[in-house]
């Protein structure tokens, strides 16, 4: 894994479907707003170390739902709905931000329902995004953040192969314009 290194210019191919073993990633559909919202957008633990505020309700969801739909004819719009392979259900969600093309660098992060943690599935995820990322695309930096908190989530990153970096303050703009302490990890090719 991570053997290819593209030097030339970022080859955007937008959210392709990936396949791990337990996993199916693929584009978010209209008919998942059941399994996003119970899985993860009510859930007050899954939200505790995230930028996004609990949704009170599945309208909200829903409205979330169809704008991350609407990006996904821009090629540059990487955002995978994490499925079980063997129930179908969606679980989490990984999804990519500030890509900086000259750079060839991006922030990557994911949320796996309660249920799902401690089993891999954010492990088994991420390293295959991040295979796809560096193989198919070009991209040479990736890199992830946590709440200081949030341990779990570093341990995730560290055995993707991601190495840590350094702590840093970052605010989230959620409704709560939170400032957060985080430790920040890369994986570079």
């Amino acid at each position: 894994m991570y053997l290819c290194r593209n030097k030339s210019n970022l080859i955007h191919k937008g959210t392709q479907l990936i396949e791990t073993r337990r996993l199916i990633l693929r584009k978010f559909q209209t008919i998942d707003v059941y399994d996003v919202y119970t899985n993860w957008t009510s859930d007050v633990e899954a939200a505790k170390y995230n930028a996004w505020k609990v949704h009170d309700s599945i309208e909200t969801t829903k409205i979330y739902l169809y704008e991350w739909i609407k990006q996904y004819d821009k090629l540059k719009y990487y955002h995978w709905a994490i499925t079980d392979k063997k129930t179908e259900e969606v679980i989490g969600s990984i999804s990519l931000s500030n890509i900086k093309t000259r750079k060839k660098y991006c922030e990557i992060g994911y949320t796996v329902a309660r249920k799902y943690w401690n089993q891999g599935i954010a492990t088994e995820a991420l390293k295959d995004v991040i295979d796809y990322l560096i193989n198919e695309v070009g991209f040479i930096t990736i890199r992830a953040l946590h709440d200081v908190r949030n341990k779990a989530s570093g341990r995730v990153m560290e055995k993707a192969g991601m190495v840590y970096i350094k702590n840093e303050k970052k605010i989230f703009l959620n409704s709560e314009k939170l400032i957060v302490n985080c430790c920040v990890y890369d994986y570079k090719e």
